[in-house]
């Protein structure tokens, strides 16, 4: 089973949740990993660059992006 946790080693509720949703949709263990690792690698930049994960501007996502290319 995969979760992602915070700075403070606490479990991220919501990408938890959404991980058990794959679980529980019966989707590979690999496609799990894969998604916790993106999930971890979204939140960390958005907590780096003080983006609202929930609900980021097109223009920051655009710039995530390009961060990540």
């Amino acid at each position: 089973m995969w979760v992602v946790v915070d700075e403070d080693l606490e479990l991220h509720v919501e990408a938890c949740a959404y991980l058990a949703g794959l679980r529980g949709a019966g989707r590979a263990f690999n496609t799990e990993k894969t998604y916790a690792g993106r999930i971890a690698l979204y939140l960390s930049y958005c907590h780096g660059h003080g983006v609202d994960w929930s609900c980021p501007s097109l223009p920051q996502l655009m710039a995530m992006r390009a961060c990540a290319a």
